[in-house]
């Protein structure tokens, strides 16, 4: 049935089908459609027959989601309303409105329904929009961050404790909340989500609560998504990698896995699916960073690739979770991830960080070389402050190499590579969740010119989505950064979707972030805020500034702890 479906192209969208409900039991609708269909090929089915049985016998999809009220939104949030200038405080109450019509839940009679793909949660949640009807993993990060920005710490609450529901069932966090997507999961940011309402309100009832989860989620990458790697000291490390089980075409992407495969003799497609699917785990897909030849999904080997994205994130994961185990009054547990994290910094120095160029990069297990073209996940060590604390110099190298590739010259924001591939996750679309690490990456540095470099970028990401936000009424999940007039993104395997939960997330964190200091900028103003300039201060100075202060962090980090 899914074969037939997609063969003869009955929606314009593969993901609509998975989505639909079934008005009967999935045993009926199945025998169903082999006695109306028997014996026969997707092929030799009657399109409009197909129809005729998909309309007397499927729902339309999102029907059995209904739409919320959020209990805790208010019009008028405070750290809103200290937002100085009045043009980007009605950008932000604006968005705060679209909340509401991104608030779903699971229809409480379909809790024990198998007539759904829904992943049945058990709260209410805020959707990314358009296509995207169920919850998402990684996207809810962001998410996260603009409702706490809007005081909405109730949703939030809500929020963590469905995915930490779905992590006491399955193990883990899946991509979304859809069945289809039980064999992979996206960026592991439950950690951090958790950090983000715990350092606004405190809730250490809650935190002591859902630590169990987080640790399981992090034992389930631990577990299911590592290799061991020698590392430039000829050292073994223990790193992380995007790697799903599944072999067979996304349910949700079925018609456009299928086409790519026929490039590729039958024996090869098994693997071609499963690196799909891990590109998917990602986050990133597609994008030119995965692929072999650089420039065709064919060619795609993302369970070949150590990014070094996933492992900083993983990183701080480690931090977190020894931050919390020590809140809570688990010193043994704390000291255990303390003592993880200081070892994996020594992976992240000897098999990603490349002397040469001065910045971190996939690492490749097949070639055993850095990918050292330009992708915005090199600054993630940044974000996730995973770097050794005696060799702080890194991070202006980084920094001075994302400079001289131009990417902070654009005027709407950091592209995600510098490669015009046709790809969603390549030049030109710039990305909220990239952006918005990259600007947290830099305004967290000891480095006035960094943190300086944090504001600009934040002021053009802002500028350029409040630009396409008044042109078209709608915020967007991807944005075309190299236009002097901004507009929503290109690429992928369907159309730009409108809504859009991190974008709107990311912007009202980066409004509340700068609210004393950002200004929307008029058209003379908007080419100052491209900075070519790559000065670092000098070495000795630096040297001796950062292992001052790397010495004093240590101390404190080890007087906490002890």
């Amino acid at each position: 049935l899914l074969r037939a479906v997609n063969i003869h192209s009955i929606f314009n969208d593969s993901k609509t089908f998975v989505d639909m409900p079934m008005k009967q039991d999935p045993k009926h609708v199945l025998d169903e459609f082999n006695k109306r269909f028997p014996q026969m090929t997707a092929e030799r089915i009657e399109r409009d027959d197909l129809i005729a049985f998909l309309n007397e016998f499927f729902s339309p999809p999102g029907t059995e989601l209904e739409d919320c009220e959020l209990s805790d939104w208010q019009p008028y949030p405070p750290d809103l309303m200290a937002i100085s200038d009045k043009t980007l405080r009605k950008f932000a109450l604006d968005l705060n409105q679209i909340w509401k019509m991104l608030c779903r839940k699971v229809k409480p009679d379909l809790k024990n329904s198998d007539r759904h793909s829904l992943i049945y949660v058990p709260n209410e949640f805020v959707v990314p929009g358009g296509r995207f009807r169920e919850y998402y993993y990684w996207d809810a990060y962001w998410i996260i961050k603009g409702l706490l920005a809007c005081g909405m710490n109730v949703t939030t609450k809500s929020m963590l404790e469905n995915l930490a529901s779905v992590v006491d069932r399955y193990g883990f966090v899946p991509n979304g909340g859809r069945v289809y997507y039980l064999e992979r999961s996206q960026p592991p940011f439950l950690s951090s989500m958790v950090y983000e309402y715990f350092e606004k309100t405190h809730d250490i009832d809650f935190l002591r609560d859902i630590l169990p989860a987080l640790a399981k989620e992090f034992h389930f990458w631990q577990t299911n998504r590592t290799v061991s790697v020698i590392g430039l000291n000829q050292s073994n490390y223990t790193v992380y990698r995007y790697r799903t089980n599944s072999n067979v075409p996304r349910p949700e992407s079925y018609r456009e896995d299928i086409t790519v495969a026929k490039q590729l003799p039958a024996e090869a497609r098994a693997l071609l699916y499963q690196n799909i699917a891990s590109s998917a785990e990602s986050g990133w897909d597609f994008s030119t960073r995965w692929f072999a030849d650089g420039e065709t999904l064919a060619s795609v080997q993302t369970t070949s690739i150590v990014p070094v994205d996933l492992n900083a994130i993983m990183c701080l994961n480690m931090d977190l979770l020894k931050y919390f185990y020590r809140t809570v009054g688990n010193f043994s547990e704390s000291k255990k991830y303390n003592r993880m994290k200081n070892d994996f910094m020594y992976a992240m120095q000897y098999v990603f960080y490349n002397d040469t160029h001065g910045a971190w990069f996939d690492y490749n297990i097949e070639t055993l070389k850095h990918n050292t073209k330009f992708y915005a996940s090199i600054a993630l060590p940044l974000f996730g402050d995973c770097y050794q604390l005696l060799n702080m110099a890194k991070s202006e190298r980084i920094y001075k190499f994302m400079s001289k590739s131009g990417v902070f010259d654009y005027p709407s924001g950091v592209p995600t590579s510098l490669i015009d591939s046709g790809q969603q996750w390549d030049f030109p679309n710039g990305w909220s969740p990239l952006n918005h690490m990259i600007i947290e990456g830099l305004r967290k540095s000891l480095n006035p010119e960094m943190q300086e470099q944090a504001f600009k970028l934040a002021q053009k990401w802002v500028h350029g989505n409040y630009k396409v936000f008044e042109a078209t009424g709608h915020m967007w999940e991807k944005y075309d950064v190299i236009g002097t007039v901004p507009k929503p993104g290109v690429g992928g395997e369907y159309s730009v979707q409108p809504g859009f939960g991190w974008s709107n997330g990311a912007i009202l964190d980066l409004l509340v972030t700068y609210r004393h200091r950002m200004k929307l900028l008029d058209d003379s103003q908007e080419s100052t805020t491209t900075t070519k300039s790559t000065a670092i201060p000098h070495p000795s100075l630096l040297i001796y500034l950062t292992t001052t202060m790397a010495v004093f962090f240590v101390q404190q980090r080890y007087a906490l702890i002890c």
